[in-house]
């Protein structure tokens, strides 16, 4: 059961990744295609994400817990209404932390105190967002 977690674990920071690749990928084509607005382009871009994270999480991450609550009356549209409020907390909760640590935190990691803020940050919202998402999101 544990190393079911932990690979599962493994297959959501995967699908982070390739999300954070995504993001930025759209992002880039938006500002120099259509949208000039950086903030109307990432809010763009972190949807897109969004919903290829949610695609690969369900479809991958977690399948056999999708499969085992689809089938019930309207399970489909909830499922995904709370994986996308736990994508928006995980936002915020990552945007708040690098904010905290970037201004409170008086310490530097390589010369830069941006890198430690980032790191944080990420590391905050993805244990929110797999944890929330495996125990709330996915569950019967």
């Amino acid at each position: 059961m544990k190393s079911e977690g932990v690979v599962q674990f493994v297959k959501f920071g995967v699908v982070g990744v390739a999300n954070t690749v995504v993001d930025w990928i759209v992002f880039y084509l938006l500002i120099n295609t259509i949208v000039t607005l950086e903030p109307a382009a990432k809010a763009i871009a972190f949807l897109i994400a969004m919903l290829n994270s949610y695609i690969w999480n369900t479809i991958w991450t977690f399948r056999k817990e999708y499969k085992s609550v689809s089938g019930q009356k309207g399970a489909k549209t909830a499922i995904f209404s709370k994986f996308a409020v736990v994508s928006g907390i995980g936002w915020g909760l990552n945007v708040a932390i690098f904010s905290l640590v970037l201004t409170k935190i008086n310490y530097k990691l390589f010369g830069n105190e941006e890198l430690l803020a980032l790191v944080a940050a990420s590391a905050a919202a993805t244990l929110w967002n797999f944890f929330a998402n495996k125990f709330w999101t996915y569950k019967k």
